[in-house]
């Protein structure tokens, strides 16, 4: 999008705001990821001697359009400060498009300082944004992360705060899409990967995400000669053990980053109870499995049908004939070996 986005009138801005510890860093961020877009001298012109660019402390040129800044101590907050910025922009030509990855993430790392004391600071965060993006018509917004901005919203009982959002789901490829990343990567390093190859790739993959597509590859690229569908078994079965288990432990960790307890502890009873079923589980055996912990029917029920949403829109889960299974294979096989509990035998 940041490469087509001249083409429609847009002056991209990317920023990656997962490292960011608080609002000030995050808007900071921001203003340095739009000062280096080409634009950024003009709004730095239009900017510097306005109240404004005296609250920026210190601005040093890098290169090009490259600008790294701080900003005085003051008295002004992070809010402010945004929002001049946002009014800054939409008074230049053309209109701006700000893609913020991860921001989900962001806004966890500051509920989780404290929960009990950091709710009311994510929500004044979330309702600043959505003013920023109602305000100012000509800057446009592109929320994306690895978890659900939905979710977290949800938790915390303020839905209305991206109301004002299209919420799009990037899901796996297609097969010819996948094909063509196969092909693509055999032919950038020289691989002998046949189209019979590929699509046992594919298949294996069962869910093909470009992640696992590259996983899988990877494993392949120091093998000698043709690749046969015996060294594809041979690459799955290396990335499913221990040593590479951080490539999927993150769907463990996101969990409870995302929900909390004891919802967390729920959602991975219900992972649990599906990654045994290739097959899928019906809805009612998955009711029976959180019945220990959540005794109440009605009770019951609400929190299922919270948590299969989630599960579903995070790409844990599919429902397929009325049947809930995991989405990935690979994940599933990985939940089986790394998380869920051993089932009691008897004899």
């Amino acid at each position: 999008m940041a490469e087509d986005a001249g083409v429609h009138g847009f002056n991209p801005v990317f920023i990656d705001v997962s490292d960011c510890s608080d609002e000030m860093r995050f808007v900071q961020r921001l203003y340095g990821a739009i000062l280096e877009n080409d634009p950024g001298d003009l709004l730095w012109n239009h900017i510097k001697d306005s109240w404004l660019g005296k609250t920026i402390g210190r601005v040093q040129k890098v290169g090009g359009a490259g600008f790294s800044l701080e900003f005085k101590a003051t008295d002004t907050g992070w809010a402010r400060l945004g929002e001049e910025l946002a009014g800054a922009l939409s008074k230049l030509d053309g209109r701006w498009l700000i893609q913020v990855d991860e921001l989900p993430v962001f806004v966890l790392k500051l509920l989780n300082q404290d929960e009990s004391a950091q709710r009311a600071r994510v929500r004044e965060f979330l309702y600043w944004l959505r003013r920023l993006r109602l305000e100012f018509g000509d800057v446009r917004w592109l929320l994306a992360g690895s978890i659900g901005l939905d979710t977290v919203t949800t938790r915390l009982n303020i839905a209305d705060s991206i109301n004002d959002l299209r919420i799009q789901t990037l899901g796996a490829f297609d097969a010819a899409t996948a094909d063509a990343l196969l092909a693509a990567l055999a032919s950038e390093y020289h691989k002998d990967l046949s189209a019979t190859v590929r699509r046992y790739i594919v298949k294996r993959t069962g869910w093909p995400a470009p992640f696992y597509l590259q996983l899988i590859f990877h494993e392949l690229r120091d093998i000698e000669g043709p690749v046969a569908r015996a060294h594809v078994d041979r690459a799955v079965e290396n990335l499913l053990g221990p040593h590479h288990r951080n490539y999927f432990d993150y769907w463990r960790q996101r969990l409870f980053e995302e929900l909390g307890k004891p919802e967390a502890d729920y959602a991975a009873t219900l992972l649990n109870t599906c990654c045994r079923a290739p097959e899928g589980v019906t809805r009612i055996v998955l009711s029976h499995s959180l019945a220990s912990v959540i005794a109440q029917p009605e009770a019951r029920e609400e929190k299922l049908r919270y948590l299969l949403d989630i599960l579903h829109n995070d790409g844990y889960l599919a429902e397929d004939s009325r049947r809930w299974r995991f989405r990935s294979p690979l994940l599933r096989e990985y939940w089986i070996r790394r998380v869920a509990p051993p089932e009691e035998s008897h004899g």
